[in-house]
């Protein structure tokens, strides 16, 4: 079904997350960025990185949502289990860390060292992202199903991507923010 409200609620949380990168990592320096507390460990950099990289993968089927090209393929249409798939993701990437988790290869950041450039680039990764969300206003939620990028069995509603999509950014600029209070954090 189409949900305006939710589709507001997910679009608030998507600019919040904005807000916070924002304020929080908008002026630290390059070594600030790069800094993390041991070598398997991300920084803060690299934290942003994943997120451009994880959510990016979504474009794709995004892009076409807006456009009015997407077509589901059978199993996203018929897929028995996007239910459970669902519930298992958005709970384990939750806002709120209640277990450490292993990214996906293909959401571990690009680099060791990030280009200082990372914050602007997550901004306008943002907006892109936060636009998406606004187009998805006119579409089913329910019955409208996508692929995740981790593996093409697993398949949920869009309701569901959007949501994963968005704790998923308050999680890491969580963690993000976590190594900027750790007392060895540099000063600049």
């Amino acid at each position: 079904m189409k949900d305006p409200a939710f589709i507001q609620q997910v679009f608030t949380r998507s600019r919040e997350a904005a807000d916070r990168a924002r304020e929080e990592f908008a002026s630290l320096s390059a070594t600030q960025l790069n800094w993390k507390p041991a070598a398997e460990s991300w920084s803060i950099g690299q934290c942003l990185d994943h997120l451009i990289i994880s959510d990016s993968l979504y474009f794709p089927s995004f892009k076409k949502m807006a456009a009015g090209n997407y077509k589901m393929s059978f199993w996203q249409n018929w897929n028995p289990f996007s239910g459970l798939f669902a519930r298992m993701l958005i709970s384990q990437v939750a806002e709120k860390v209640k277990k450490k988790l292993k990214a996906p290869r293909v959401f571990i950041p690009s680099a060791e060292t990030v280009d200082p450039t990372v914050h602007d680039r997550f901004q306008k990764h943002l907006d892109t992202l936060s636009g998406y969300i606004r187009e998805c206003r006119n579409i089913d939620l329910d019955k409208t199903h996508i692929t995740s990028p981790v593996s093409k069995f697993v398949t949920y509603s869009l309701r569901s991507a959007l949501l994963i999509l968005v704790q998923h950014e308050h999680r890491h600029i969580n963690q993000a923010m976590r190594l900027k209070g750790l007392k060895d954090f540099p000063a600049n």
